[in-house]
């Protein structure tokens, strides 16, 4: 009788890289066909297809970028390709983006998520960093300026709660989810946010798909969403919020995302279950660490990558025999969440509110600043009607009508007294802006800033609603032109 000996392990898995990244790669295809029919739906065809072309752009650059890398290296470049994955990192980082980034924009940090975040550690499976988070940390931070307002949308809830500090009272919070449609809209993704992060639902379905499937483990992302809701239910009861603060700091920005598609990445994260927990918990408190006291909206992003660069530290603690080692692995295990915790609710406690500050909604075009009243403002078509002695009727566009955003976008109308030259009063008959943003711009306080103002002088710009402060300077100088005639 012939023996066969084989080295250890024994144990064979059904599964290949090759059916995972499938898989995965279905699930992707279906956050993208969600977003290419609410923004056909909610924005127009022109947003829809805007999304098809940033993700054929980006995976086009990845595929491209690693056939080069394996024609340099001599290999066969279909089997580089199609064993390498390119396009799961360019599909993540598209759906990671928000849909106002130019297309040049795109291709770029999708060529820098493949060269230095993937083929300089030697391509795949050898990467210390998420490719796609490391992308989208690039275009983030070197490409904020190209953006394109022919595709901008309202405010995202992320850039919304962070005027406020991301804290909420039960008082204000009524007024401030309705622009939004409630929490229901949000769990089902109808709202404007990056690409692919709002369908809270489908990226949940596409997750228990994953789980089921044995393509991802369950520790990681329900650790880091759970975490999440805990943290802020204890933080929100802190400040007076209710269970609504837990529920939105999981429904807004890139929670749920993240946790399915990119806390999971098998490659970045820790290889123990032990690992895993601690890896879920550190980046969920890292998460609320960054929303509470960093100047980025979200932290999701960020988060990830800070406990990529501590998963050889996590391997380090949690190695050894798993069972033999229980006692020293659970209480390791219990150690670093305990700290992670004790850091992010101390700093969420001391958290304080803030007063609302749009600075950054999408209908700004650029920081608050000085506009003269003698500025060039023909673009936004003031017209002025003399309803009066000295008083004007006047109307111009806004940001939606001057953008060419679809919508029910009207002109904005007020009414103006001129006096000796300058403006006695200035009152506000229509609003045809964004609501939630351009209205930061037309309240009594600052509208009063255009009182005794003549054709000599300035006015600054409402931060976060530049367009509209340029609609009603644009109709302040028409008013004070027809008066001086």
């Amino acid at each position: 009788m012939k023996l066969n000996f084989e080295p250890a392990p024994h144990y064979r898995s059904p599964q290949s890289t090759t059916s995972i990244m499938k898989d995965l790669t279905l699930c992707l295809c279906a956050v993208t066909v969600y977003a290419v029919i609410y923004y056909a739906q909610v924005y127009g065809a022109s947003y829809a297809v805007r999304v098809i072309e940033m993700m054929v752009a980006a995976v086009l650059a990845a595929c491209c970028t690693e056939a080069v890398y394996f024609r340099l290296r001599r290999q066969d470049i279909k089997t580089g390709i199609a064993t390498s994955y390119p396009w799961v990192t360019a599909m993540i980082l598209v759906l990671i983006s928000s849909i106002d980034n130019s297309v040049y924009a795109i291709i770029a940090s999708t060529v820098i998520a493949i060269v230095f975040g993937k083929l300089v550690f030697g391509g795949f499976g050898q990467n210390i960093f998420n490719p796609a988070a490391f992308g989208e940390a690039i275009l983030m931070n070197s490409f904020a300026s190209a953006k394109s307002a022919d595709f901008a949308t309202g405010a995202t809830p992320t850039t919304a709660i962070k005027s406020y500090g991301w804290l909420l009272t039960n008082e204000e919070w009524p007024d401030f989810i309705e622009q939004y449609g409630g929490l229901g809209k949000m769990f089902l993704g109808q709202y404007p946010s990056t690409i692919g992060s709002t369908c809270a639902l489908l990226i949940l379905l596409c997750g228990i798909f994953l789980i089921i499937r044995k393509d991802i483990d369950w520790q990681a992302p329900v650790f880091y969403i759970g975490t999440i809701f805990v943290l802020s239910l204890i933080i929100g009861a802190m400040h007076g919020a209710g269970a609504w603060y837990a529920v939105y700091q999981v429904l807004a920005g890139g929670v749920v995302f993240g946790g399915i598609f990119m806390l999971t990445d098998p490659v970045t994260s820790p290889v123990t279950i032990p690992g895993r927990v601690v890896f879920g918990i550190g980046a969920a408190c890292f998460t609320l660490i960054f929303r509470l006291r960093s100047n980025m909206a979200d932290g999701v992003l960020y988060s990830i990558l800070l406990m990529n660069m501590l998963t050889p530290a996590i391997d380090m603690m949690m190695d050894g025999n798993q069972i033999k080692n229980a006692k020293k692995i659970s209480r390791n295990v219990t150690v670093w969440s305990v700290c992670f915790i004790i850091i992010a609710l101390l700093i969420g406690g001391f958290a304080q509110e803030e007063q609302p500050d749009t600075s950054s909604d999408s209908s700004s075009s650029g920081s608050a600043a000085a506009l003269a009243l003698s500025d060039d403002y023909s673009d936004y078509e003031a017209a002025c009607e003399a309803v009066g002695d000295s008083t004007y009727s006047c109307t111009a566009k806004g940001f939606g009508l001057i953008t060419g955003m679809e919508g029910d976008y009207k002109k904005n109308r007020v009414t103006i007294t001129v006096a000796d030259g300058a403006v006695e009063s200035i009152t506000l008959d229509n609003f045809g802006d964004t609501e939630g943003i351009g209205d930061q711009a037309v309240t009594d306080e600052n509208l009063a800033n255009y009182v005794g103002l003549t054709l000599d002088d300035s006015v600054d710009a409402v931060s976060g609603a530049t367009y509209t402060s340029k609609s009603i300077t644009a109709m302040v100088q028409a008013a004070l032109e027809a008066a001086a005639q």
